[in-house]
């Protein structure tokens, strides 16, 4: 006997592209087939897999783990009695317990896919494939996270425990000290904190409004309009790129002495508005915007400035304001020392360098020294994270 064909449902898209009504009709005389559907997944039987897979996991833990230290306390005894002979098996157990939470952080991650699988965009990759892919993810995002996480855990910790070798990544015993000791140091400086850090902003703040406001106008004019030596100019501006402030310090330092702002806070701030990656970021993501919406604002009477404050700039947000997360980073973590000599106009990051420097006994001091200087630049790029990966992907794409 013939076995009976199983009846395909072909169901008529909704769409009306030629493209889909070809594929319907195709799919209709049987010339492709049809992909077939993913089976649905079985929550009942999928919870008491992952119960049993936990439970199994967490046994093998907590097993090694009581062998561990019933192992530590006989060798232990044999040092003090001299009797009997040590336990070597040690590292059997520790091996067992690894391979126990490795196996259970890929279940937990294949869970997870499995889970959000009905609801996620169907790459043409197995969900091996993507357990392999989050692995590698999560192994980068812990080598990112690692340096952030262990200098916060640092300031955290007591002065016997960042001496300790080898070094533990978090406290036993958390405390503030090292802040309030830093704060401590601070008020027994000549110049008052508030001093330093009100530097420190109003450099942060005038540099970056000014770099941004610079650095957009010009990208405006490179990006949309033609004018004679408008090439050459950013192919200058591309050059700049090559030349970090290490190699531009010294033509920096003669034009602000001959412009007479050395132990100004201008020394700092003017070479801040010619920065050349705001004006490249602004002007390749300039280049995007469609030339027609500033015709038709032409058209209807707009000026240039109005067309760049009220039309171009808030198309062009992301861009901008990747230059501030960038311009902050820059200005809050320069110490100005080599065009600003007198303290009371000092930078926070000079003074907390010194303190730095202070030996052995402020090493806690300085720890908190570390993430104070780096929690602005980045809380700032937490906020805006988001706006620097929409720049990054269209800083290329033209009209």
């Amino acid at each position: 006997m013939r076995r009976k064909q199983q009846v395909r449902h072909i169901v008529q898209p909704k769409s009306k592209s030629r493209a889909e009504q070809l594929k319907f009709l195709a799919e209709l005389h049987g010339e492709i087939q049809r992909a077939p559907q993913p089976k649905a997944l079985d929550l009942k039987k999928f919870l008491i897999i992952s119960a049993v897979v936990v439970a199994v996991s967490l046994a093998v833990v907590f097993f090694a783990g009581y062998r561990l230290q019933a192992i530590d306390a006989y060798n232990q005894q044999v040092e003090e009695t001299g009797q009997g002979a040590i336990n070597t098996s040690s590292p059997v157990y520790t091996i067992l317990r690894i391979v126990a939470f490795i196996e259970l952080g890929i279940y937990a991650l294949y869970a997870v896919i499995r889970l959000i699988a009905p609801k996620r965009r169907k790459p043409n990759r197995s969900i091996w494939g993507d357990i392999g892919i989050y692995l590698m993810l999560a192994l980068v995002a812990v080598a990112m996270a690692f340096p952030l996480v262990f200098s916060v855990c640092s300031a955290l910790k007591p002065l016997d425990e960042l001496f300790r070798f080898p070094p533990k990544v978090f406290p036993q015993h958390v405390t503030l000290d090292n802040f309030s000791d830093l704060l401590v140091t601070m008020g027994q400086s000549w110049v008052p904190f508030l001093r330093y850090l009100t530097n420190t902003v109003f450099i942060t703040v005038v540099g970056t409004f000014g770099h941004v406001v610079i650095a957009s106008m010009a990208a405006f004019v490179l990006a949309k309009y033609d004018f004679p030596g408008g090439k050459a100019f950013f192919s200058l501006v591309v050059t700049a790129l090559m030349f970090s402030g290490y190699v531009t310090g010294i033509p920096n330092y003669i034009i602000m002495s001959r412009l007479r702002m050395i132990d100004t806070y201008w020394a700092v701030i003017l070479p801040a508005f010619a920065a050349p990656v705001g004006l490249f970021l602004m002007k390749q993501f300039m280049e995007g915007l469609p030339t027609s919406l500033i015709e038709a604002a032409h058209l209807d009477g707009a000026g240039e400035f109005r067309i760049f404050w009220n039309i171009v700039m808030p198309n062009v947000k992301p861009a901008w304001l990747t230059i501030i997360i960038f311009s902050v980073q820059n200005l809050w973590n320069t110490n100005a020392s080599t065009v600003i000599y007198s303290e009371e106009k000092k930078t926070l990051v000079y003074a907390l360098q010194q303190i730095q420097a202070g030996g052995i006994a402020r090493t806690g001091q300085a720890a908190a020294v570390t993430v104070i200087v780096m929690l602005v630049p980045v809380t700032i790029f937490i906020l805006s994270q988001s706006r620097i990966l929409e720049t990054m992907a269209s800083s290329g794409l033209k009209d």
